[in-house]
């Protein structure tokens, strides 16, 4: 979560370290242990530090191992052990910051160094040498990066206004990026932003600096791996046990964590494993969960399966009542002015949860991925893409040995579903010329008209689910600290590399239907209640509950004369007025960015 910043001056003009300084300074909240600076010549880098691990105690950046080469960096290097192995510098240790694992990585391989580095990270590197920039995103995005070209200058940070501070980068809005959020409530351009001078880097991808030039390229792609097959069920079990216990305690390497436990099973195997692994090191860990409940809006039982499955680990666990929360509530306020339109209309509700869970510690476990990478596949998928005695031998096991049939409408009757969604019609609120001008309804069609082929592998559903899918961006966006400016950074055990290449080798049944793989891990170390609890979302959507008991009127103040470049005011309120509007949560999206419209 640590701030970094930076400008490189492309004619070789001196850094301006009152700008520099500017926009360091505006990182504080993202890092309030050090703030500091570094300028040599035309090239300077900003950073304000979190520190989140034991090894973090001494760091400093920006960095240097040899007064050539300087990095800033937000980053956490996972798989230490492996990497330290491969280093020529025996003299890196595993007590040594993440910045100086990075640079190490550099030193060797140069740009080829993201070949080795497993971990969540974002982060910039001076060659003086070789006179070049070189940045990088971490393969899945998790974290931000964010630069922009302007007049002579090259300026990036890991937060969005941090840019718009410096002086020659515009306000000027990127309609595109606007469209997508009235349309989809988040931007589907990786590369983009809703300011045409600041684009966004997307995650797995590079880029280097050097003679005036930007040269962006993409690292690594996620693909899909041979299904592997184990004689025994409990090899695979097994198996993930050891993934995950690495993939959490990586996250980890700190006394006090923090953990979203809903009582469902993708947190639960996160706290599991985090408090075994603890146990086996012989680590002191105080884990603390939190939890968000209703008691009156929903009949919700979060509340009792999440105190059940945290009696039963023996962990704290803190509720958060979510009841009172209204729609836009506080959006005037300074605390909620977003970098970009984030359709979150209870923002201020996960803003005031992530600063409670930042009481206990720097550190919260977030368990979203797990029904991603779990997606079942059809069974008409698995015969074309299988040899015919694997189907047979999975589908006995899923039988028979663990009493479970595929899902209805992803089993059996998947071979006769249709592929895509329904079509549903371009809402009729767009302003006409805007609307003509984006192409909003080939975009719109073409968004939902999205197919896989007929003779698509198995696993190939939980595939298209993940990183770089645009829901991705949204959800790390929202886990930011530019959203909720508190001192605790989110991390994502299921996104973790090693376990997507385990998760998504899997054979579909038995382990993807009803999470099996999850269910029989926690076998014995969970009661049954919380183990054999079916899958279900919230009873009712607390949004749409608001929405049907809201005064519109409150709304009507958002249309404002910015937002009538792309809205027709007509047609919205006359869609919100009806009974029929209020039932679509999209009808708020003009909502959501007429509010940042407002106080941009």
């Amino acid at each position: 979560m640590s701030g970094i910043c930076g400008i490189l001056n492309l004619d070789g003009e001196p850094v301006d370290r009152v700008l520099l300084e500017k926009m360091t300074a505006s990182l504080d909240f993202r890092g309030p242990d050090t703030r500091e600076i570094w300028v040599q010549g035309a090239i300077g880098f900003g950073h304000t530090l979190l520190r989140t691990t034991d090894e973090s105690a001494t760091e400093r950046q920006p960095y240097s191992l040899d007064g050539e080469v300087y990095i800033t960096a937000d980053g956490r290097i996972d798989g230490r052990e492996e990497l330290l192995e491969k280093l020529s510098d025996r003299h890196t240790s595993q007590n040594h910051p993440d910045v100086k694992l990075i640079l190490a990585a550099y030193r060797d391989w140069g740009e080829n160094c993201l070949e080795h580095l497993l971990g969540d990270f974002a982060f910039a590197i001076w060659d003086n040498r070789k006179q070049q920039l070189f940045c990088a995103r971490d393969p899945v995005g998790a974290k931000l990066f964010y630069y922009a070209r302007v007049g002579n200058s090259f300026i990036f940070s890991n937060t969005l206004n941090c840019l718009r501070l410096h002086p020659k980068c515009s306000d000027r809005l990127n309609d595109s990026a606007i469209a997508d959020f009235l349309l989809f409530g988040t931007n589907t351009a990786g590369e983009t932003t809703a300011f045409s001078d600041i684009h966004c880097l997307p995650g797995s991808c590079q880029l280097v600096i050097k003679n005036g030039t930007v040269r962006q390229q993409t690292y690594w792609t996620l693909t899909l791996p041979p299904q592997i097959r184990y004689r025994r069920s409990e090899d695979y079990i097994a198996r993930f046990q050891e993934i995950i216990d690495r993939a959490v305690g990586d996250r980890l390497r700190t006394k006090n964590a923090s953990i979203f436990l809903s009582g469902g099973l993708d947190s639960t195997n996160i706290a599991v494993a985090a408090l075994e692994r603890a146990k086996k090191r012989d680590f002191p860990l105080n884990l603390q969960a939190f939890t968000g409940v209703y008691d009156r809006l929903i009949p919700d039982r979060e509340r009792h399966f999440a105190g059940l499955a945290a009696r039963s680990l023996g962990i704290p666990i803190h509720f958060l009542p979510a009841d009172d929360y209204q729609l836009y509530q506080n959006w005037d306020k300074p605390e909620l002015h977003l970098p970009e339109p984030i359709h979150a209309p209870l923002v201020l509700m996960h803003l005031e949860q992530m600063r409670d869970c930042s009481t206990h510690s720097r550190v919260l476990l977030h368990g979203q991925g797990g029904d991603e990478a779990l997606r079942i596949a059809t069974v008409r998928e698995m015969l074309q893409g299988m040899p015919l005695h694997h189907v047979a031998i999975d589908l006995a096991r899923c039988l028979f040995q663990y009493r479970l049939k595929p899902p209805l409408g992803t089993g059996f009757l998947a071979a006769v579903s249709p592929a895509f969604p329904p079509e549903i019609p371009l809402p009729a609120w767009f302003a006409p010329d805007f609307a003509r001008s984006q192409n909003l309804q080939e975009r719109w069609q073409s968004f939902w008209q999205k197919t896989l082929p007929l003779d698509r592998p198995p696993r190939s559903l939980a595939y298209h689910g993940l990183p770089p899918q645009p829901m991705w961006n949204f959800m790390f966006a929202l886990n930011d600290a530019s959203i909720f400016r508190a001192e605790v950074e989110v991390r994502f055990p299921f996104v973790d590399l090693r376990l997507l290449e385990y998760l998504l080798a899997l054979p579909p049944l038995p382990w993807c239907a009803g999470k099996t793989l999850l269910r029989e891990t926690l076998r014995g170390k969970l009661p049954d209640s919380i183990r054999q609890r079916p899958k279900s979302p919230l009873v009712g959507d607390p949004v749409k509950l608001l929405l049907e008991a809201a005064d519109i009127k409150v709304f009507e103040g958002c249309i404002s004369d910015r937002l009538e470049e792309y809205v027709d005011r007509r047609q919205w309120q006359e869609e919100i007025a009806t009974s029929a509007g209020r039932e679509k949560r999209q009808i708020l999206h003009p909502v959501t960015v007429g509010y940042w419209l407002q106080r941009l």
